[in-house]
């Protein structure tokens, strides 16, 4: 497989030069010439207020009957028009999110027509919208016929915004499926025990990490030293339905196995990887997929390598600080400091015990809407909680869980997610997974005693589960993936 070697500078241009930044999309040209972008205003990190997230906002942005004389730019600042909007695609109890700017500001939630609006040039965005799941909500993206148009006087624009459902959301994902990589749950699924089909099976080749973007993509690690080191599979491609091409590979030279132990998306859109080696990289956002199907060979934007031990899982709080889980401690590395490489001591380092002093290791993080942090011992077969207060600690600290839940032996814990009822989910035996309630999470389980779920899925689909993701993420929580 031949690879393409490029620099950090050229690699930034490559992807400026391929695809949407997220920018807003051009004006039209000549009266109904079709002079808009076909990438849309929405992309990575800003689905939520661009014109339709990662599908982009396509079609003119001038019309013979709205964008003036033909040949020219300009655009009549005086009269008045009408705008028509039609909406489609959403489920009736559910409302659009459309925003039209100009001379005069509207945001509507259904089909209407707009009469005696001024005229001028307006733009046109569409925000993800979503229903009200309990677990884990169904996410909408929009894509808008015209982001940018001139209204005429006495003219009429039509505006269509399409949406469509993004399909990795609604559904609990894991690794572990034994006839595919990656498994996904609907929230229909998870509303009792049983042993149910998985919604979605995704055949690629997937590592033991992933995270999911603010658009549902998912980031992976590859399987083997023969895949990419980092593959980002766009959200439509994870419909189960047919093997799923990703659109940005990446290798990093790391020269050691297992190269990934565990992903993070933070709030720019920047991938963060805990390496082999002793070593968490930083990949820059990309926007647009690369040129060709071979993986781009970088070095990583930003590498911080003062670890003593080797580290494992990784997560960000609500301002942006990185934290990381290395030789059972829990480290901090301040926002401040993650703008380029970095080799001195992070800001705090924990070391956990319980109320007997017993120690507790943390392998896999993950953050509550409070900004708790929860820890799972792997070998120890526990979660633990380290309370806000504590986080905010700098230094070498030792510190007393806040509550530590016990789980059965044959329990394999891995990175556990919150739905947005506030139960953790987790990892268990093989071929199940699990919920703890929010009331049993405030509880710890007493010596000698485990926990029991509350709900367990021991599906056919799955193997042994690894990892635990809802996309989208519960709302409040420190995650790309999180949605309002």
């Amino acid at each position: 497989m031949r690879a393409v070697s490029l620099s950090l500078c050229l690699v930034s241009l490559l992807f400026l030069a391929c695809g949407s930044s997220g920018g807003q999309p051009t004006a039209g040209g000549a009266g109904g010439a079709g002079g808009g972008s076909d990438s849309g205003a929405g992309g990575e990190g800003a689905g939520d207020s661009g014109a339709g997230g990662t599908s982009g906002a396509a079609g003119a942005a001038g019309s013979a009957e709205s964008a003036g004389a033909a040949g020219t730019t300009e655009c009549a600042s005086s009269g008045s028009g009408e705008i028509e909007l039609v909406v489609r695609g959403l489920p009736a109890t559910i409302a659009a999110s459309v925003r039209i700017a100009g001379a005069r500001e509207d945001v509507e939630s259904e089909s209407t027509t707009l009469n005696d609006i001024a005229t001028g040039r307006y733009t046109v965005q569409a925000r993800h919208v979503y229903d009200a799941d309990p677990l884990v909500r169904t996410a909408y993206e929009a894509r808008v016929s015209t982001p940018e148009f001139c209204l005429a006087d006495g003219g009429t624009q039509e505006i269509i915004v399409s949406y469509s459902k993004i399909a990795s959301s609604n559904q609990l994902w894991t690794i572990g499926g034994e006839a595919a990589p990656l498994v996904g749950f609907a929230s229909a699924k998870l509303v009792a025990s049983g042993s149910p089909a998985a919604t979605s099976a995704v055949d690629a080749p997937l590592g033991v990490s992933m995270a999911f973007d603010h658009d549902g993509n998912l980031w992976a690690a590859g399987a083997s030293v023969a895949e990419p080191t980092l593959s980002r599979y766009p959200s439509a491609a994870l419909d189960g339905e047919s093997t799923p091409k990703a659109d940005f590979l990446v290798n990093l030279e790391l020269g050691c196995v297992p190269a990934v132990k565990g992903i993070a998306v933070d709030g720019d859109g920047n991938v963060w990887l805990s390496a082999c080696g002793k070593k968490v990289l930083r990949v820059d956002r990309h926007p647009a997929a690369a040129a060709g199907d071979e993986p781009v060979e970088l070095s990583a934007n930003v590498a911080l390598s003062v670890f003593t031990d080797q580290n494992e899982d990784l997560a960000f709080d609500s301002s942006g600080n990185l934290w990381i889980a290395a030789g059972g401690k829990v480290l901090r590395f301040d926002q401040a400091r993650l703008a380029s490489d970095d080799a001195v001591v992070p800001d705090l380092v924990l070391e956990v015990t319980t109320e007997d002093a017993s120690p507790l290791a943390a392998n896999f993080l993950t953050f509550d809407v409070a900004g708790n942090l929860w820890a799972s011992d792997f070998a120890g077969n526990a979660l633990f909680e380290l309370g806000k207060a504590a986080l905010e600690e700098t230094g070498a600290v030792t510190v007393v869980a806040d509550v530590r839940i016990a789980l059965d032996v044959q329990a394999v814990i891995s990175r556990p997610a919150f739905d947005d009822e506030g139960s953790l989910w987790l990892t268990l035996a093989a071929g199940q997974f699990g919920k703890l309630t929010a009331e049993q999470l405030s509880v710890s389980t007493g010596v000698g005693e485990t926990a029991t779920p509350t709900l367990v899925i021991a599906s056919d689909d799955v193997a042994q589960a690894d990892g635990m993701a809802f996309f989208p993420a519960a709302s409040g929580l420190p995650l790309a993936s999180a949605q309002p």
